[in-house]
């Protein structure tokens, strides 16, 4: 399991672009973290995930909800409060990760509710690395298999989820 967990953590990394030894050994930081306290999720459980893999790489919004619109795929993703971006990941990603899903529907549930994450968007960069994160920790809570999405194909068909 731990040699598939450093697969994904990699792999996670270079979907984003980031080959660098520091965002690596953070990620690893941020999974065992993640992992740990998989019980607790909150929204404070969710900023640690993005303080640890962001603190060394981008300490100016490490932790932080974003104040800025910002740009994915080239679509702009507009700022309208923190608030607002708080209580999205409340409801739409806590609760729903907590909650039991129907029999049958584990792997759908837990896709959806890291589209929902994404589709929030609540940070200026790290947001694709920290959902995956939270994706894989759900899916380990729902007794799935940890997913690995490699660069390349799998990423293109990854994508895809999100259109």
């Amino acid at each position: 399991m731990k040699k598939k967990i450093l697969e994904f953590l990699e792999e996670s990394n270079h979907i984003e672009g980031e080959y660098s030894d520091i965002a690596y050994k953070d990620s690893i930081k941020a999974w065992e973290y993640a992992f740990n306290d998989k019980d607790n999720i909150t929204l404070s459980y969710i900023l640690k995930i993005h303080e640890i893999l962001m603190k060394r790489l981008r300490p100016d919004i490490a932790g932080k909800i974003r104040d800025c619109d910002v740009y994915i795929g080239g679509q702009r993703k507009f700022f309208i409060s923190e608030t607002l971006i708080r209580a999205d990941l409340q409801m739409k990603v806590c609760f729903e990760m907590i909650s039991h899903p129907v029999a049958g529907w584990e792997e759908h549930k837990a896709k959806q509710l890291h589209i929902d994450f994404e589709n929030i968007h609540p940070f200026v960069d790290g947001n694709g690395r920290v959902g995956r994160i939270l994706y894989n920790i759900h899916r380990l809570r729902l007794g799935l298999d940890l997913h690995v999405i490699h660069t390349g194909d799998e990423q293109k068909e990854y994508y895809k989820w999100f259109n």
